[in-house]
């Protein structure tokens, strides 16, 4: 992401030196630092940028065009990658408020998100994630897609995804039930209050730590999956053109010879990816995975094996 942006804003190709301040470090990282600029290089290349090489770099402008423009799409794709790519505060607040400045620009030639969820989307980020005190607040006739429901819905925020949109609060309806956050998503609800309420000590709201897994399930007590699968150079990239943004999780062996491309992932579930892992079993192979194939039989005989059945019976 600051790569991107760099090459982008600079007016002529800068020199490798330059490049190697982005990513911070020792005199002594100098050769790790630019392995890891031509590999950033090289997957800005496999997005159809024109890269420019050699004592120089720089991102290639096209000649129909005379300056850079982000569309809706692309500036809030960014602003979301920015909120969990760039550590430094600063940096990213100054980035995302450039890129809110082009999306509101262009919000006028197209319609990605309602200027309601907008609003919303910089209430929760300033009211949520940046407030040190949590705070009871009602999500005004929230939608519920399991119950069927539309009702206001009293909870005690934990935190918000700005790249899910979606807020994760503990609901104070349902304490005796659960206690752990539950997921709400932005677009079901017409509004929200704050109420001057803060939340119970007894929530103990600061010990929750949220985190996702690959594929965007939270992780909660449960034990994830361990998927450690080596891949040959066909199956690798049939899986990357499904799952580009696991690109990092692949590690290349010069020990292996017949497969030499090592994924390893810990997962919630296994069902987003086993679909894609079938198709290629030919080509890859486990070690130290137990858990997840357990869990991928037992999904594969409750679901798939009857469906199979009737397929190649009629």
């Amino acid at each position: 992401m600051n790569l991107l942006l760099y090459l982008l804003e600079a007016e002529k190709p800068v020199p490798m030196r330059k490049l190697e301040a982005l990513y911070g470090g020792g005199e002594d990282s100098g050769e790790d630092k630019r392995r890891t600029i031509f590999r950033h290089l090289d997957i800005l290349s496999g997005y159809g940028l024109e890269i420019i090489r050699g004592d120089k770099y720089g991102i290639k402008k096209k000649s129909e065009y005379s300056r850079t423009e982000f569309n809706l799409h692309e500036s809030q794709a960014l602003y979301f990658a920015a909120q969990e790519s760039i550590s430094d505060v600063d940096m990213r607040r100054s980035i995302q408020q450039k890129l809110l400045q082009i999306f509101h620009s262009n919000k006028k030639r197209q319609n990605l998100l309602s200027k309601r969820t907008i609003d919303l989307v910089e209430f929760c980020d300033k009211q949520i994630n940046q407030s040190k005190r949590k705070y009871q607040m009602r999500l005004l006739n929230y939608s519920s897609a399991n119950q069927g429901t539309k009702r206001d819905r009293l909870v005690v925020p934990v935190s918000f995804s700005l790249e899910n949109l979606e807020i994760y609060a503990i609901d104070l309806e349902d304490l005796a039930r659960v206690t752990r956050p539950k997921v709400f998503k932005l677009d079901r609800c017409e509004g929200i209050l704050k109420l001057k309420d803060l939340a119970p000590k007894e929530l103990q709201i600061h010990a929750h730590k949220l985190m996702r897994d690959p594929f965007g399930y939270l992780i909660y007590d449960e034990a994830l999956l361990h998927v450690e699968a080596y891949f040959n150079l066909k199956a690798m990239t049939i899986f990357l053109l499904h799952f580009p943004y696991l690109t990092d999780q692949f590690q290349y062996l010069d020990a292996e010879v017949d497969k030499p491309f090592r994924l390893t992932l810990d997962i919630v579930r296994v069902e987003p990816i086993i679909g894609v892992f079938s198709v290629l079993l030919n080509h890859i192979r486990f070690e130290n995975s137990d858990a997840f194939l357990a869990a991928w039989k037992v999904f594969h005989q409750a679901n798939v094996e009857e469906g199979l059945a009737k397929l190649f019976t009629d």
